[in-house]
């Protein structure tokens, strides 16, 4: 490993030969789409359809379409690194947040109507987070909402009709572990322990891979 911090966790090949394809920020993203994955496999009925559905609206609108938006807004951070295309960038990144968006408004009309509600916030959040406008929609605890404990309660939701106490109280640890997943990203450009951040983020973002994976493969084998 580097004697020298990452400026940021996922900016390491192959990531880092396309200012698209880093601009995808994976591996990371997939821990939102692990966590989505868990929550459906635990309605009492998993719609595969619906599922995939799902996964299509948060791909689109969460991990395209505000992570463009976001590094087309902090284009000077990552100028020393890539020749950020800021406007052509930030336009694909809204096209891509409103075709999140028009699937899930799809979702909504043939499966959930309420399913509305979870479709607006999440929209909201994936422009006005990386765009820091407002104020309060970046901070931590607006991406603990709405990067864990909200696509956690749509994606169960979304299956099941229906919400429990028992999802509600997963949903916040999903979101105080997503937090936990942001911080060690932080602090892997900003503490002098980054070697023991970047494991432990490594070791999280497995564990939620695992979880995703075991959870669905366990789920069809009984349907």
């Amino acid at each position: 490993m580097s004697e020298e911090p990452p400026v940021e966790p996922d900016l390491s090949n192959p990531w880092r030969r396309s200012v698209w394809l880093y601009g995808l920020r994976l591996p990371f993203s997939f821990v939102l789409l692990g966590w989505m994955t868990f929550a459906q496999s635990l309605a009492p009925s998993l719609n595969l359809e619906v599922y995939l559905y799902t996964l299509l609206a948060a791909f689109f609108g969460l991990v395209v379409g505000a992570h463009y938006i976001d590094v087309a807004t902090s284009e000077k951070k990552f100028s020393p690194y890539f020749k950020v295309p800021g406007r052509r960038m930030l336009y694909t990144g809204v096209v891509f947040v409103a075709l999140g968006a028009a699937v899930g408004v799809y979702i909504s009309l043939r499966w959930n109507a309420l399913f509305l509600i979870f479709v607006g916030i999440e929209t909201f959040a994936a422009i006005a987070y990386p765009r820091e406008k407002p104020r309060f929609a970046h901070s931590y605890t607006a991406f603990a909402v709405t990067w864990g404990a909200i696509p956690f309660l749509a994606s169960y939701f979304i299956q099941a009709a229906t919400l429990t106490l028992v999802v509600v109280a997963s949903s916040v640890f999903v979101g105080l572990s997503t937090l936990m997943m942001h911080h060690l990203a932080v602090m892997t450009r900003e503490s002098s322990d980054w070697q023991n951040a970047m494991y432990l983020l490594t070791l999280y973002r497995y564990a939620v891979y695992s979880i995703g994976l075991l959870s669905l493969v366990g789920r069809l084998a009984v349907i």
